[in-house]
């Protein structure tokens, strides 16, 4: 997103954040760490119709500064090999409650860290020489972190199904880290969203089958949905109906991602 098309996004939000609080909360997801999981997920560019590479997932338990944590890793790869992105999420244990996000993109050679301290996410960016910090305020509602939004809908999977309309909170770090640059306010980077249960199917795979149901997540401001582009703002997740309710596949973008490999845990 350039900086002409953050400054039109956050206009609106704007409009649209004075007459709502929208607060955050981070939640707890210990059901859904399991050390030894592996699942691996296969990227398909559809408006190319092209290959473009791999995510490898994997969970283990481990020290965290001091404490016993399970720690989440995403690795992207390109068809040739070579790593491109690396993603790190550490939880607390026994509680789940999410302690420190790591990204880091290899090529450009930028780290963005997210610690979740109480009610608050502090957001660390470094790219060179260079280091911006900022806190965004934790309150209670149904709310999440973009780097959470997988395990977020797993967790409230039960809830989402049995209401007609599921909002949610969805703090983006990268609009606020763009936003850091302006003279606009970071809680611009709270946009409310809005959860549409899609058609429930027999998902058939070397995996097995199994039954699924599409979600479709997509701003809840009818201003916002114009000004946005539907790939950047309209994503489209398949989600297990039993068992851990794995991501069985989701899409964004034109991008497709597909389960693919999937190692459980000892």
């Amino acid at each position: 997103m350039n900086s002409c098309q953050t400054i039109k996004l956050s206009l609106c939000i704007f409009l649209l954040s004075t007459f709502m609080e929208i607060p955050l909360r981070a939640g707890s997801y210990a059901n859904q760490l399991h050390n030894g999981l592996k699942l691996s997920y296969r990227h398909w560019n559809s408006e190319r119709q092209e290959f473009t590479g791999f995510t490898h997932q994997e969970f283990k338990q481990e020290e965290h500064q001091g404490q016993q944590a399970m720690l989440e890793t995403q690795v992207n790869i390109k068809p040739d090999g070579e790593e491109t992105r690396r993603k790190s999420l550490w939880y607390e244990l026994p509680s789940g409650k999410p302690l420190e996000y790591l990204e880091e993109d290899l090529r450009e050679e930028i780290r963005i860290i997210n610690s979740y301290q109480g009610k608050k996410v502090v957001t660390t960016l470094r790219q060179g020489d260079q280091t911006v910090e900022f806190e965004m305020e934790l309150k209670d509602t149904p709310s999440v972190s973009f780097e959470l939004l997988l395990p977020f809908l797993k967790k409230n999977l039960d809830q989402i199904l049995s209401r007609d309309k599921f909002l949610f909170t969805l703090y983006i770090p990268a609009l606020a880290i763009e936003l850091e640059n302006s003279a606009l306010p970071r809680s611009m980077s709270l946009i409310l969203m809005r959860i549409r249960q899609q058609e429930t199917i027999i998902w058939e795979s070397e995996l097995g089958n199994r039954k699924a149901v599409w979600l479709e997540i997509y701003p809840e401001s009818m201003m916002l949905r114009t000004l946005l582009p539907k790939k950047k703002s309209h994503f489209r997740f398949l989600l297990e109906l039993e068992g851990p309710r794995h991501i069985l596949q989701f899409e964004e973008g034109g991008n497709v991602y597909t389960l693919t490999s999937l190692e459980s845990a000892p």
